[in-house]
């Protein structure tokens, strides 16, 4: 078993989130800051959990992935000690994007978004939240969803791509979202950077599936059942 760490105001002070910190601040910190010990391969928070806590790792190596419509773990970064992590709760009503791992044994810091926020930066927790709502909220939105397209087979990739075209640029019909571009094959071959004959077989699974269907040269498609498919929440 690892031996617990010292958390003291110069052990804070080495560590990245709390270089700038001052005394009385970092004191304020170490009065609120929960030490937890993970062994190795425990999961700490799993994709779609409520984001209720900050963490910083205070030694070890945490493992951050992302699960794939087919089981399969697709890593996204490794975390440090001195970093800090689970930061989407820092932001208005998310859900973790990432699971979270113990890549190692770690002793892991949790800390409330309010208490870092309030102390660090002198301002409201709730101001703060409205802020990051109106901008990071959105590109944090787009990071998750790259993540998300980078760890999907073909097949998903494209229903990724049609959900995508619905959302930014369908109109709703009787029978699904028809999408208002007039798209080829070779575009949608162009967006997921695959061949336009595979494209064109995937795009025969989804219309077997119900997912697409064709009104000339426009497309119609079930954005509930492409949400479904490849794991989205609207």
């Amino acid at each position: 078993m690892t031996r617990q760490p010292v958390l003291n105001i110069m052990s804070l002070r080495r560590m990245k989130t709390f270089a700038r910190a001052s005394d009385r601040q970092l004191k304020t910190i170490l009065s609120e800051i929960t030490l937890e010990r993970f062994e190795r391969r425990t999961t700490l928070f799993r994709q779609g959990d409520p984001s209720d806590s900050l963490y910083v790792l205070v030694s070890g190596v945490i493992k951050l992935s992302l699960r794939t419509p087919e089981g399969e773990d697709i890593l996204v970064s490794l975390i440090s000690p001195g970093e800090l992590f689970g930061i989407t709760s820092l932001l208005p009503g998310m859900q973790r994007p990432f699971r979270s791992e113990a890549f190692s044994d770690c002793w892991v810091g949790r800390l409330s978004a309010d208490t870092l926020v309030s102390t660090l930066l002198g301002v409201p927790f709730a101001d703060f939240s409205a802020l990051m709502d109106g901008t990071v909220s959105r590109w944090f939105g787009l990071l998750h969803r790259y993540a998300h397209f980078q760890g999907l087979d073909l097949q998903h990739r494209l229903a990724f791509a049609l959900l995508e075209l619905a959302q930014k640029f369908g109109a709703q019909d009787s029978r699904g979202t028809l999408l208002i571009l007039q798209l080829t094959h070779e575009d949608l071959a162009d967006l997921v950077g695959a061949s336009r004959q595979k494209v064109t077989e995937h795009m025969r699974t989804l219309e077997r599936k119900a997912l697409l269907q064709r009104e000339g040269r426009r497309l119609i498609v079930s954005t509930q059942g492409l949400r479904e498919l490849v794991q989205i929440e609207d």
